[in-house]
């Protein structure tokens, strides 16, 4: 019905409301994949918690046996070893304990080591959930974001419905059932 002046219209309505259809189906992929990219980094930010949290408490186990050792060392006095060797009188018994000492300090020592290495991999570690917290909050205002689009694109689809007439609504609901049972009986297509 080219001659039809509200022919035109109809077409320029219908096309609108499927361009914004399709926005909002778009906005809504969107959505779904920022949803699932959320969910992803959830998972990752809880593993690096627990992650973190594990690795405290070897921090903290260690620093314990430290400072039991600290802490009776500093009991024990601060006397030089030559002099504390002159003053005994049992120099081989002194030579044993210096020799223990001497393993117990060797031991003590390598405890730092392993305490500053934990105390390196915690601030790794917790730095890395920091930055995928950081990364989670962008993507769920990136979902918030799609969300909005989503709809906005459909209100505004609703909006050109509303202003159709029922004639032509009837028609469009005719005509979008037709389009869904022709891409049903393609293979493959409405996918």
């Amino acid at each position: 019905r080219p001659a039809d002046p509200g022919a035109g219209a109809e077409r320029s309505a219908g096309a609108r409301v499927d361009r914004l259809y399709a926005q909002a189906e778009a906005a809504t992929e969107k959505y779904n994949a920022a949803a699932e990219s959320a969910r992803e980094l959830q998972r990752q930010v809880e593993y690096a918690q627990e992650n973190a949290a594990r690795k405290q408490e070897r921090v903290n186990r260690l620093r314990s046996a430290l400072a039991s050792v600290a802490g009776a060392q500093y009991r024990s006095g601060g006397i030089d070893p030559s002099v504390a060797l002159m003053l005994t009188e049992d120099a081989d018994g002194y030579l044993d304990k210096a020799a223990t000492l001497d393993r117990i300090g060797s031991r003590q020592e390598a405890k730092l080591r392993r305490l500053n290495s934990a105390e390196r991999a915690l601030r790794q570690q917790r730095a890395e959930a920091d930055a995928k917290l950081a990364h989670l909050e962008r993507e769920r205002a990136a979902r918030k974001h799609h969300k909005k689009a989503v709809l906005k694109k459909l209100r505004e689809a609703r909006a050109v419905l509303r202003e159709l007439s029922p004639s032509e609504r009837a028609e469009r609901d005719r005509a979008s059932r037709a389009d869904g049972r022709d891409a049903a009986s393609v293979p493959g297509a409405g996918a």
